[in-house]
């Protein structure tokens, strides 16, 4: 018996007991109870579904407005590569170029001579060597070929200083016509030892007995397919086409016209007229592209065409040869071609550039006044409008700079010196660094590059 726990009348007295509170009552859950938890379940599930959906929908609109960005950008893209490319594709399509040789023709061949007549092969005949060499009529041909071909026959006719008509027609012919490589450089190296030792001062020219002319070197020509009288429009030869382009003939006819030109004080073989015909030729020459492996005898040789121009000659000669250039030539890169292989390596080369340039530009700008006048007109093309054509201006600045920088206009006159800077500010400051029209770069570039020099000076 438990002596310290209540007595069992107190455990039913309410003072000391009292009933437990309402509120600690443990609640009967009914249906109704779990139905309206159910629902307010199934209420947050579905909110949290719309909050998630609503989440997912802003990333697909950000999504999306990135890839809105993105091909907007590969358009922007796209169209300044497409611009890029017509600016580069417009400024390649301006290329240099003719094709000044077409179908060959058969060589009238009207230096064929009788070798049977020859006195150089009668002398063999008659002399105690035959015994060595067993010459005949029949092999007296081949026998000359062989000694032309060997060199031989140079030496033979310096030792003796003179050739005869036979001799120079036969190896004319060679040079000009003849297919083997061999006998056409012989003969070539023949004419060149027999006529530059005209100019020789200690030993005893050769006596030359016949000398050709000009007509006969436009015939050459003619015969290796040369437009003489083309200028414009002509058409490239196909690529497996055998019968077009430069002959083989032509490095050794390049050769003797150069010869021919260094003797013209001893010997004149060409007049005045026909120089400024050959001078021509040469600088129709340098625009074919199948000839640029002769870029450097092709300016040699023009070189020494004009220095056999006299004194007299030369300034009136070297106007009418920059007139019909100028009317001529193609008005697109063709122009600063010419104007640029002219090697400005001595006076007259000099000359010959800056007049021809100066002729140029008078043909494009169609002013035919004063030099001041000239360079006034090129101060006066405004390079910001958009219908500008700059390549057109590229072209006029090149012929300037070459018009200019090749004579002593500069120094002579100042005023055109003043001009040619405003000239070059103009093409400069006019056109902005981001200019994608076609030659704006190029113009802006190489006044820039002019600029520099204006400024030292």
């Amino acid at each position: 018996m438990n002596m310290d726990g209540p007595l069992d009348f107190e455990n039913e007295d309410p003072l000391v007991n009292p009933p437990p509170s309402a509120e600690k009552r443990k609640k009967v859950i009914g249906l109704d109870d779990l139905l309206s938890d159910f629902y307010k379940e199934k209420s947050k599930l579905i909110d949290r579904g719309n909050r998630k959906r609503k989440a997912s929908s802003k990333l697909c609109d950000s999504d999306d407005d990135e890839r809105g960005q993105e091909a907007l950008l590969s358009i922007i893209v796209d169209d300044c590569r497409n611009q890029m490319n017509e600016i580069c594709s417009e400024e390649d399509t301006q290329e240099w170029g003719l094709c000044l040789f077409g179908d060959q023709k058969a060589p009238t061949r009207s230096l064929l001579a009788d070798l049977d007549n020859c006195y150089l092969l009668k002398e063999f005949l008659t002399s105690q060597l035959n015994s060595v060499v067993d010459l005949s009529p029949d092999n007296g041909t081949a026998f000359l070929e062989g000694l032309l071909a060997n060199g031989w026959l140079t030496k033979l006719i310096l030792t003796c200083a003179r050739v005869e008509t036979i001799i120079c027609k036969w190896t004319l012919d060679i040079l000009l016509y003849s297919p083997k490589e061999d006998l056409r450089s012989s003969a070539c190296d023949f004419w060149c030892s027999i006529l530059l030792s005209q100019n020789e001062v200690n030993g005893a020219p050769v006596e030359i007995q016949w000398l050709p002319n000009y007509q006969i070197l436009k015939e050459a020509l003619e015969s290796y397919g040369f437009r003489i009288n083309s200028s414009q429009n002509v058409e490239l030869p196909e690529a497996d086409s055998k019968s077009q382009g430069p002959p083989q003939n032509i490095r050794a006819w390049l050769k003797f016209v150069a010869a021919c030109c260094q003797i013209r004080c001893k010997k004149p073989i060409f007049n005045a007229s026909q120089l400024e015909q050959i001078a021509e030729v040469l600088v129709w020459l340098l625009l074919d592209r199948g000839l640029q492996g002769l870029l450097l005898l092709l300016q040699e040789c023009l070189i020494s065409v004009t220095e056999s121009f006299k004194e007299e000659e030369w300034v009136s000669s070297c106007k009418n040869l920059a007139n019909s250039l100028a009317s001529r030539v193609p008005q697109d890169m063709n122009c600063l071609r010419i104007v640029e292989s002219v090697a400005g390596v001595d006076a007259r080369s000099k000359h010959l550039r800056s007049t021809i340039a100066n002729q140029m530009l008078v043909v494009l700008l169609e002013h035919k006044e004063s030099d001041e006048n000239l360079m006034s007109s090129l101060m006066s093309i405004n390079l910001k409008e958009k219908s500008c054509n700059l390549f057109r201006t590229y072209m006029m600045l090149v012929l300037a700079e070459n018009w200019l920088l090749s004579s002593k206009l500069v120094e002579e006159k100042p005023v055109l010196r003043d001009m040619w800077a405003v000239f070059l500010r103009n093409c400069f400051c006019q056109i902005n660094s981001t200019d994608l029209r076609p030659f704006a770069s190029k113009v802006r570039t190489k006044a820039s590059y002019l600029l520099q020099g204006c400024r030292s000076d």
